[in-house]
Order: structure tokens, then C-alpha cells, then sequence
């Protein structure tokens, strides 16, 4: 056989595969077409119901906080639900309970259970699939690293809605190349915790551990007057079990859909482990899919919300006028680059003529639905410290001209709340927010006697 014969073969071969990868997912689009249809037909037909948590229609947040909110319920100071929790779901781990800070969206966690010196968990709730971003989890293990826990004192609970494993991108250290690698089996960042934490890692799910640790420890154990908790911890279970169809009502659409499924997936007639196959295969087309559509999700959400912050520059500045004069400074407010949503912020800048330092909030294009970074330094310097005064902690001193004293943080006031900050932005909120951070930080500069020139 000549190498054009060769040639010409490979090419037959590599377009039969097009043709058939092609068709492959034209069958599965059609495949989801009718399988939505038939559901929705079906989902018609069940009785009345109403749940209020339905009805807002919450985000991962919201989950993050209903969690926390269950978590933070104590009697005479014992965390019972925390406890029962940390009892059924975090059993081998050695924590002990006593004053636990509980906590939903500080430095961007979703949740997060920490005692000083003691132990910090951290919650990542993915209950809607969302993608988990480059270097998440380390970057949280990091900031409790900062936040004076030793490694041993770390725990990572994953709270996906089924079970899977976090991306090994997640588990990695931050470097330069992270900003622009996007290929992981190509990733040059050797440097991952995922086998430090491995002991320190679990993953619990919303539809096996959370539904049953809320049917059989927390509702059965709700006292009759704690009605307030009891019917919290019902709407949650019931909004939860909504969620993955696993409500009663729902018992014979299901039964339905997965005859549905079992004959357009050709199961029958098949054992056990070739129907798992199939399925796995499927699961697995499923989530390369929603990867991607979150990934569009997020790209488009973000620029929504940041076109609609052009409207707002006006009431910024005026609210930024009001405070500067009140606190005797001189005040500005800029919006950088705002046609490129990947590299734009808005800043608030307020400084005296005296002054080599600024305090400033910064939003940044990249997390537009995040908080305000606060910040005192040099104007227009991006190499800050992870230090800040409102934490104890002197600003960290670097070799910039004059030794000045500068430092960074989030401010969680309305971490991941746009909506909340456009309000406040409206009604006045905000004007009180931006005095009262401002004269925190003024009353620091003055107690530690810091060099402002």
C-alpha cells in the first residue's frame, strides 16, 4: 500500500468520526428536546404545590446562607445543629465546637465554620453546578493560612448537588501563568494542595447527605417550640427535594421518565454494569456540556451587570461629594477602561493635598457581582499586602520611596449583593457606609500614628 493510499484512508477514517461525533450529539440534543418536553407535559399535571424558597427563586448564595443561618442555631450557647452536623457528615475529622464564627460570603467563601486557633472549614457549595474558577480552593486555604490557621486546623467540605471530584485546577497555587492557562493538560502549575488536604477534604452532596441529614437529625429533633427553625428546616428539605424531583408528588412522573429514558437509552435488556456504563458515558457528555454553558453563563452575567453600572457613576460621585466634604477630604470617582469588561473598575478615591496615600474602593471588571476592595496606598500601585488595620494588624511596610505604609482587603458589606449595592446606592445606604469605613480608617491612621506623607 503507497502513502497515498495511506494518506487517503486516514482521511476516510477521520471523517467518518466528524460524521459520527456529530451525529452523536445532533441525538443527544434531540434526545433533551423531547425529554424536556415530556417533562414539562408531565410536571402540568402534578397537584398544587407552593414552597416560599420556590417562589424567590434563589441563587447559590442564598443556599450558602440558609445553610449557615440552620448552622448557627444554638440553645444556652450549644451549636446543636453544628454539632449533629459535624457528628453525622464530619465524623473522623477532630473538631471540637465551643464559639464558632459561621459565616456566608467573607473573602468570597460561600461558608465558612472557624474558632481561632482551633479549626476553620470551608464550605464550597456548588448545589447548581456552577464551574469551580482556577485556584479556588487554594486560594481560600491560603487566606485562612493568613488568617493564622495552621494547615492541620484547615478542612474543605465540597457541597456539589451529586457526587464528583473538584477540578485539580482548583487545588493549585496561584502563579503568573494561571491568568492565561486555560488548558489542563497542558497546566505548567506543579503546585497543588489537593494531596496535602486529602485527609482535611470531603465531599458532601445536596441530594444524598444534605436531604438526609435535615430528614433524620435536624427536623425529628426541632423542639415544639422552636416552631420558627422547624418550619425553616421543612421549606429547606422540601425546597431541596423539589430541587431533584424527589418529592412525593413526584413519584409517578418519575416512574414516567425514566421508562422515557431506559428505551431512548436501549438499558433494556442489559446488566448492570453496561446500563452504569451507558449512564456514566452520559453523566459524563452532561457536565462537559453545562461547563461549558456555565462558562457562557458567567461571561454573560458579568457584562450585564457591568454595562448597567454606567448609569450609576453620576450617583456615585455626588454620594462621594457629600462624604468628602463632610469628613474635610477631597474625593473622586473614576470609571477605568469601562468597554473592556475584563480589565475595568470603578474606583472611589479620597485623599488630602497633604497626603502621599489614598483611601480607595475598587470594583473590579472581572467580579463585578464582588464586593469593594478597601485599600490605603500609593495611588495607581497594584502590589499590595494582604494586611489590613481593621484586622489588628499594622499596615505592612514595603520598599516603596519613603518606606509608606499601605494595605489591602475585602470589604464583604456587600460582597457578592449588586443588587443591594445599587439600592443603598439609591436610598442613601451607601453615603452612610462609604463615612462610617472612612472614619474607621481615619481613626486608625491617627491611634497607630501612621505616616500619611
Amino acid at each position: 500500500m503507497d502513502y497515498i493510499e495511506t494518506y487517503n484512508e486516514c482521511q476516510d477514517l477521520l471523517t467518518q468520526f466528524e460524521a459520527s461525533n456529530r451525529a452523536e450529539a445532533d441525538g443527544f440534543f434531540q434526545l433533551l428536546e423531547e425529554f424536556t418536553r415530556r417533562y414539562k407535559h408531565l410536571k402540568q399535571k402534578l397537584p398544587y404545590h407552593i414552597n416560599v424558597i420556590d417562589e424567590l427563586h434563589v441563587n447559590e448564595n442564598a443556599n450558602s446562607r440558609i445553610l449557615a443561618s440552620l448552622l448557627q442555631y444554638n440553645e444556652n450557647g450549644e451549636y446543636t445543629l453544628l454539632k449533629s452536623f459535624i457528628r453525622n457528615k464530619l465524623s473522623d475529622w477532630d473538631i471540637d465546637v465551643s464559639e464558632p464564627q459561621i459565616s456566608s460570603e467573607d473573602w468570597r467563601i460561600d461558608l465558612l465554620v472557624r474558632e481561632k486557633g482551633k479549626y476553620a472549614i470551608i464550605f464550597e457549595n456548588k448545589i447548581y453546578d456552577a464551574i469551580l474558577q482556577k485556584n479556588q480552593l487554594a486560594r481560600y486555604i491560603i487566606k485562612m493560612r493568613n488568617e493564622d490557621f495552621d494547615p492541620e486546623q484547615i478542612y474543605v467540605v465540597f457541597l456539589p448537588p451529586q457526587k464528583y471530584d473538584p477540578t485539580d485546577c482548583s487545588w493549585k497555587v496561584p502563579i503568573g501563568e494561571c491568568e492565561t492557562c486555560c488548558d489542563a493538560a497542558k497546566c505548567p502549575n506543579k503546585n497543588s494542595l489537593k494531596a496535602e488536604f486529602e485527609d482535611r477534604f470531603k465531599i458532601i452532596t445536596f441530594r444524598e447527605d444534605i436531604i438526609a441529614w435535615l430528614e433524620e437529625d435536624v427536623i425529628p429533633n426541632c423542639r415544639q417550640k422552636e416552631t420558627y427553625l422547624y418550619t425553616a428546616a421543612m421549606q429547606y428539605l422540601d425546597y431541596l427535594n423539589g430541587y431533584f424531583d424527589l418529592r412525593t408528588i413526584n413519584k409517578k412522573m418519575n416512574m414516567e421518565l425514566r421508562e422515557y429514558l431506559i428505551e431512548k437509552l436501549q438499558l433494556a435488556n442489559k446488566t448492570d454494569e453496561q446500563q452504569l456504563e451507558i449512564l456514566n458515558n452520559k453523566t459524563d457528555e452532561i457536565q462537559r456540556l453545562l461547563n461549558q454553558m456555565n462558562e457562557i453563563k458567567t461571561s454573560l452575567n458579568n457584562r450585564i451587570d457591568w454595562n448597567s453600572w454606567n448609569s450609576y457613576i453620576p450617583k456615585i460621585k455626588e454620594v462621594v461629594a457629600v462624604v468628602a466634604q463632610k469628613l474635610e477630604l477631597m474625593g473622586e470617582v473614576g470609571f477605568v477602561n469601562p468597554d473592556n469588561k475584563n480589565d475595568s473598575y470603578i474606583f472611589i478615591r479620597f485623599y488630602r493635598e497633604d497626603w502621599a496615600l489614598s483611601i480607595l474602593f475598587e470594583k473590579y471588571g472581572l467580579i463585578a457581582n464582588s464586593s469593594f476592595f478597601t485599600y490605603i496606598g500609593i495611588f495607581g500601585e497594584n502590589a499590595v499586602d494582604s494586611r489590613y488595620l481593621n484586622k489588628g494588624q499594622l499596615f505592612s511596610n514595603r520598599s516603596y520611596p519613603n518606606e509608606h505604609p499601605y494595605g489591602w482587603e475585602y470589604d464583604n458589606e456587600y460582597n457578592q449583593k449588586p443588587d443591594e449595592l445599587k439600592r443603598a446606592i439609591e436610598n442613601g445606604g451607601f453615603e452612610i457606609y462609604l463615612e462610617r469605613r472612612v472614619k474607621e480608617i481615619l481613626h486608625q491612621i491617627d491611634e497607630y500614628q501612621l505616616p500619611m506623607k
